[in-house]
Order: structure tokens, then C-alpha cells, then sequence
């Protein structure tokens, strides 16, 4: 076999080998997915968090909020937040069930159900919409399909990276997501979301500790590529099935008691 020979083969090698590679990764791309959803796998979930939101340089007075996740019997995502402090925010609540969205107004007392494409709509004034803050157990397997889109480190961390665009029928709530997902440990790292087909914001996910046997992130924060802004969720507590979630939370009619 001539040299000429032999660099033309080991360079065919090299093109399969480069070619199964990312072959086997785009078909492990849901698996991959799965893994990072695994956060959304705790029931009966209590949370109390803080949310501090900065804008142009401006903090304003963080918020405290109690969440309250759990899944329906037929897998339906259940989720109740409601903000504690300060006064003047006390006692506004969020209610999802599924696609369907209840708001509690703390200045008025007032309950709306939302069309479901207020879920896009900023909570609490910050760049969390409705729908980042109250989708419960309902992951991203669930409404997205992935695909690999290849490695990339940030930040000094090695990550995959996956094309997220909406399962037919389920109507994700955002046209395409990019989503870095770590190498080591297979958690979420950063997610980039796009609406009318530009980048609106990125999801930070950090300080993962372990929760019923699942590491979960309790610093989350969402960048506003749109405006000066950036909001914060720090989470204090969490608890996995937690006797304080209780069935009678997730119902229009529990919001009207709270106070």
C-alpha cells in the first residue's frame, strides 16, 4: 500500500468514525434531554424563593413567593405560586393547570383566567414569564423534540448543545429554545429562548444541590437580550413530597381564600 494510500484510508477512517459520532449523538439528543428534565420529575414539591429583578442598573425590592407542584393523576402539571412579601405585592397568586392560567391581583382581590397566550406575559414585572414560573412538572420532553447541535464550553464548562422546536400539538410555549446541557452530570446549564425568530432571553442554572434524590437548581437567572433587565430566583427551601402541598390548592376557587 502506497503512502498516498494510506493517509486517503486512515482519512476515511477518521470521517466515519467523526460521522457515527455525531450520528450517535443526534439520536441521543432526547436522551439527553431527558436527563436535564429530571428536575421536573419531584411531586408534591413545596419552594420559597426570593425573586430580585434589576433594571438599567436599578434594584428594586425583592419578592417573596411559595410554590406548591404537583401532578394530576392523569399527568396534568399543577402549579401555585403565591407572593408573600413585600405588602404591596402580598397575596397575588399564579395558578396553572396545564394550558390553563389563573391570576390572583393582590390590589383588587380580583381572579382572571388568562388566554393561553398570556403564558408568554412578563410575572411580577420580571423577565420570567407566567409560563418559565408556573409550567410544575411539565418538562421540556414533554412539549419539545431536540437535536443535536454539537459541544461547546462556557464558562469552563464542557456542555452538549440541542435545537429545541415545538412537538406538533403541544404548542410549546416558545418557537425554539437552545439548550446547554453539561457533559459531566447531564444537568441544565443555559437556555436560550427565541421568539419571531430572534434570541429574547437566556436562563442561567446554577447551584445544584441534591433533592429526593435529584439535584435541582436553586439559582436561576433570566437575561433580557431585549431590554437593560435581569431577574433572579434564589430558592431558600424546597421540599420533596411535602405534606404542605395539598390537593385543594390547585382549584380557581382555593384562590379566592388566599390572602
Amino acid at each position: 500500500m502506497t503512502c498516498r494510500n494510506r493517509i486517503f484510508l486512515t482519512l476515511t477512517v477518521l470521517i466515519l468514525l467523526t460521522l457515527s459520532s455525531v450520528s450517535a449523538f443526534s439520536q441521543n439528543a432526547a436522551a439527553l434531554l431527558a436527563d436535564g428534565d429530571r428536575i421536573f420529575e419531584l411531586d408534591r414539591v413545596y419552594s420559597r424563593s426570593t425573586l430580585f429583578i434589576t433594571r438599567s442598573g436599578r434594584k428594586q425590592a425583592p419578592q417573596v413567593m411559595e410554590g406548591y407542584d404537583m401532578e394530576a393523576p392523569d399527568g396534568t402539571a399543577r402549579s401555585l405560586s403565591i407572593f408573600r412579601d413585600p405588602p404591596r405585592v402580598s397575596g397575588t397568586a399564579y395558578l396553572m393547570i396545564g394550558d390553563d392560567l389563573w391570576i390572583r391581583f393582590a390590589s383588587t382581590g380580583r381572579i382572571r383566567k388568562m388566554s393561553s397566550s398570556a403564558k408568554k406575559n412578563s410575572a411580577a414585572g420580571s423577565d420570567f414569564s407566567y409560563a418559565d414560573m408556573g409550567e410544575g412538572s411539565k418538562s421540556f420532553s414533554d412539549q419539545y423534540e431536540a437535536v443535536y447541535d454539537g459541544r461547546e464550553r462556557i464558562d469552563g464548562t464542557a456542555c452538549y448543545r440541542l435545537i429545541l422546536t415545538p412537538r406538533p400539538g403541544e404548542g410549546g410555549t416558545y418557537e425554539k429554545l437552545t439548550v446547554w446541557i453539561t457533559e459531566e452530570g447531564h444537568r441544565y446549564f443555559r437556555i436560550r429562548y427565541f421568539d419571531k425568530g430572534a434570541p429574547i432571553k437566556v436562563m442561567d442554572l446554577e447551584d445544584y444541590r441534591p433533592v429526593g434524590g435529584i439535584d435541582y437548581p436553586f439559582r436561576i437567572t433570566m437575561r433580557s437580550l431585549a431590554k437593560d433587565s435581569v431577574s433572579v430566583i434564589v430558592t431558600e427551601v424546597m421540599e420533596f413530597d411535602s405534606s404542605r402541598v395539598e390537593e385543594r390548592f390547585f382549584s380557581a376557587a382555593y384562590l379566592e381564600t388566599i390572602r
